[in-house]
Parts: C-alpha cells; structure tokens; sequence
C-alpha cells in the first residue's frame, strides 16, 4: 500500500489540473438531459448516441453516469461526416409549446380578455 503525504497529494492534484487545461477538455462537463434541452434532441437519444457524442462515464457499472463535453457534442452536429447511419431524432416538445395561442388560456382575474 502507497502512503501519500500532503504535499505529494497537492502536487499530483496540481499537475492534473495541468493536463486536463491542455488537453482541451471542458471543466463543465454536462449531463444527458441538458445535452437534449441544448441541442434539441431526446434523452433517450442522447443515451444511445452516447459514444458518438463523445460521453465519459464516471464510474465502470452498467448504470454508471454520463457526462459530455458541449464543445464535443457540438462538433459532432455540425460535422455531417459523422452521421453517415445516424438519424437524428429532434424533440419536438419545445416546438409545441412556443406554438400555442395565448387565446386557448384563461384570463387572469381582474383583467379583460
């Protein structure tokens, strides 16, 4: 067993900290439901398309949980090149929202129609 003093532990934590700013990886990785609200896709989508969207895992069980770098995903929407069999499968549901007459609500109390 490996016994580390502060100082070791502090110099290694700074190092990685190094790395993972040159590497290019975002510090604000993101989880599957905001990938879908910020690139208009499904969750479920999102999970199946996982490694093409460039997911890290945190932890190695079947259910273990995703995270995604936006830069990634995002360079993986606009480069056609890598959807040769993928369909992408929008969600519609914001769409259906902001399409709504403000005709079909009702009107608050006090106020004409």
């Amino acid at each position: 067993m490996v016994r580390l003093d502060d100082v070791s532990v502090e110099a290694i934590s700074q190092r990685v900290a190094e790395l993972l700013r040159g590497s290019g990886i975002s510090q604000a990785l993101i989880d599957a439901a905001e990938v879908a609200r910020r690139f208009g896709f499904s969750r479920d989508w999102v999970y199946e398309n996982a490694d093409r969207l460039g997911a890290v895992r945190l932890g190695d069980g079947p259910r273990a949980r995703l995270r995604f770098d936006p830069a990634v995903v995002a360079d993986y929407v606009n480069t056609p090149s890598d959807h040769e069999n993928v369909t992408f499968k929008r969600d519609n549901r914001c769409a259906v929202r902001s399409t709504r007459s403000t005709d079909d609500l009702l009107p608050i109390k006090g106020e004409s129609p």
